[in-house]
């Protein structure tokens, strides 16, 4: 069960299909000065949120009047109300990024958050500046439509903040004395001014005075003002007194994943342009993390560049950027991120877009980019990525890669997975563990044939727990039951510490038993108790000699499933390797129910090849041959590379490997009446 408090997450993934100029990312924060896990966890968001990113970020502090005494909400409870209502905000400490992109803990907000929105760009700009007249101030807030805005209903809110708001005694009890970017009014009034965004090119002009409260510290005023979608709480930009001079606009590319062939060039295409009112040089770059043997170029209004390049840009003008990417013949996933900034205006913020490349992938681990269930860690489940790394190099695949889920949901987008057969599924103890979005984004991947590999502790809860989870939806639900094949019993506890594997089952019985570690610390131990929901699925492991069932394998005419309720992390290396082979080869083929009988028919005999490994030529042993059959050889991707008609009566297969890459296969007989057996061979 999760136990920090009133964690309520969604991640969205914002419409920005028009997006041009850079868009400065805003977090309003929901705390109070008598909350004792706002004094626990506002520090280190701060720290390595704030502070962190002083050029991109921007904040507002509301102070609820809960859960106890707070003297800066009782300076102005009513416009805090409103922001509290309007985001349904229910306890503290609580975050909102960007309107509606992610909502949760402050150490639910991650690095990784900041880089994708301010990467994601933006259809208008907002410039604040500001007279101060002593007593009063003059405010003036202009908004300029960069690119084409997305129709809907907006409103510009200008709220008055104090950074930092510090005591020499604590105004609660919670023992904080340092607080920033404290909220104190909104402009006109709380329910903010409707705007009708200009058409690209122009610009609309907002004018406020206030006066400065003498309760205030007025070195520390200024004023921050945001454009918001009313109707999906969407914020599309930010602006704040003296934010640097940003004229360069890059638009999001044309599609952002593409899966090609090695030696087969892809293209991406972008816009950018100066949004200023002066010729001005803009400095690109492309840089990546490709394999040695992948090239790369971009081009600008067709001049080629290798790595880098200055360009004058006019005042008013668009250019065309391609990204030219040839992948070699190493497999993985490349990232290629392009940027611009402005040589006169140095200072200001680096903008970016990245685009992926897939290239011979076949086996895909994805890491959840959620924040890790105590609050508190930073990372997200890629601190243990390597444990499921090491399960693939234990099967001896040749074709793995890993990423997150955010891109996985682009490549899936974008058709962008073809080859890939399998996805190894990390979420670990992190939340949410599923989103809507990826949920349907792995549905379909299953229903176009991909099995799936998922693993993590809290799951179970999460998605279906309605008594304390805050996490449920409907499309979570729909997937835990239709595509996990799962049903929730129970949130796991200390007596669900060792995984047995079910003797019965055929795949997984010869692995052994797992001790399930507290990887956590403390009292974060939750391996769920699930069950089968459908005849599809079987039972493989349980908890210690109990009946609780702690992980199942289900078969459908698309796609093969593994579920294991508690995280590959929290077990022993040789375990957690063990069970990510075994699933691996049972997805490809490489390990068959042999005794199943669920075939109900007579195997033939087979036996192992010898020598093994094979150095240009092997024998198999045949035995009961009593009709024809069909032999295959099988490569680690799943590829049938050879096929040999083997005559009723046969006692042996002669086979000559020298035409075959070294590696590891799979050999298998198979008869008409559905009957196969399946082992496996080295090639030197």
């Amino acid at each position: 069960m999760k136990k920090i408090n009133l964690l309520l997450s969604s991640l969205i993934i914002a419409s920005s299909a028009y997006a041009q100029a850079p868009k400065f990312v805003l977090f309003e924060h929901f705390t109070q000065a008598s909350c004792g896990p706002c004094a626990t966890q506002n520090p280190a968001f701060e720290a390595n949120i704030l502070n962190a990113n002083l050029q991109t970020v921007r904040h507002i502090a509301y102070h609820t009047s809960w859960p106890g005494v707070d003297e800066m909400n009782a300076a102005n409870p009513t416009d805090v109300a409103d922001r509290v209502t309007y985001y349904n905000v229910s306890g503290v400490p609580n975050v909102v990024l960007q309107g509606n992109y992610k909502q949760g803990a402050p150490g639910a907000m991650t690095q990784a958050d900041v880089n994708a929105q301010f990467s994601m760009g933006s259809p208008v700009k907002i410039e604040v500046t500001e007279v101060d007249n002593g007593a009063t101030r003059d405010v003036t807030v202009v908004v300029k439509s960069v690119g084409t805005v997305p129709a809907g209903t907006y409103k510009l809110y200008t709220a008055v903040i104090e950074n930092p708001r510090d005591y020499t005694t604590a105004p609660g009890n919670n023992g904080e004395t340092h607080f920033p970017n404290v909220f104190r009014k909104m402009y006109p009034s709380a329910a903010g001014e409707s705007v009708t965004p200009a058409a690209t090119g122009s610009s609309l002009t907002f004018n406020y005075t206030y006066n400065v409260d003498p309760l205030w510290i007025a070195a520390n005023i200024k004023v921050v003002s945001f454009l918001q979608n009313t109707v999906t709480k969407e914020v599309l930009n930010v602006g704040t007194v003296g934010d640097p001079t940003i004229n360069y606009s890059l638009s999001n590319p044309n599609t952002e994943v593409s899966n090609v062939a090695s030696g087969t060039a892809t293209t991406f295409t972008l816009t950018t342009g100066n949004t200023g009112a002066v010729n001005e040089d803009f400095i690109y770059t492309l840089t990546n993390d490709a394999p040695a043997d992948w090239t790369s170029n971009f081009s600008i209004d067709a001049n080629n560049y290798a790595t880098t390049a200055t360009i004058t840009s006019n005042a008013g003008s668009n250019s065309n950027i391609v990204i030219n990417v040839t992948p070699g013949a190493t497999r993985g996933i490349a990232t290629y991120t392009l940027t611009v900034s402005s040589v006169a205006n140095p200072n200001s913020p680096v903008m970016s877009k990245k685009v992926y490349v897939i290239s011979g992938v076949t086996d895909l681990i994805v890491n959840n980019s959620g924040y890790v269930g105590d609050g508190t860690t930073a990372g997200s489940a890629a601190n243990w990525g390597t444990v499921f790394t090491n399960g693939l190099i234990a099967a001896n695949n040749q074709g793995y890669a890993s990423t997150n889920d955010i891109i996985l949901q682009k490549a899936i987008a974008n058709a962008a997975t073809t080859g890939i057969n399998n996805v190894y599924y990390n979420v670990g103890w992190t939340f949410p563990g599923l989103t809507d979005d990826v949920a349907l984004a792995l549905q379909d991947f299953m229903d176009a044939g991909g099995n799936l590999f998922i693993s993590g502790q809290d799951l179970g809860w999460e998605i279906n727990d309605a008594a304390t989870s805050t996490f449920i939806t409907p499309v979570k639900t729909s997937f835990f039951t239709n595509y996990l094949h799962a049903t929730y019993v129970a949130d796991g506890g200390t007596t669900n510490s060792s995984l047995n594997t079910v003797t019965t089952d055929p795949i997984f019985s010869t692995i052994g038993n797992a001790t399930i570690n507290n990887y956590y610390g403390g009292t974060n131990f939750f391996p769920d108790q699930i069950n089968v929901a459908d005849t599809s699925a079987k039972v493989i492991f349980k908890y210690g000699t109990s009946a609780r069932i702690g992980g199942i394998r289900a078969q459908t005419a698309d796609y093969k499933l593994v579920y294991i309720a508690a995280g590959m992390e929290m077990l022993d290396s040789a375990n957690s390797g063990e069970i990510l082979k075994r699933a691996h080869d049972w997805f490809y083929g490489l390990v068959t129910p042999d005794a199943l009988n669920e075939l109900n028919v007579t195997l033939a005999g087979m036996g192992q090849n010898y020598p093994n490994p094979s150095n240009g030529f092997t024998s198999i042993q045949l035995e009961n041959i009593d009709q024809n059959m069909n032999f295959e050889l099988i490569d680690i991707t799943g590829k049938v590379v050879f096929t040999k008609q083997v005559a009723k009566g046969a006692n042996r297969i002669d086979l000559s490997t020298t035409n075959f890459a070294a590696g590891k296969y799979a050999y298998r007989l198979s008869g008409a009446k559905g009957n196969s057996i399946t082992k496996s061979m080295m090639i030197k």
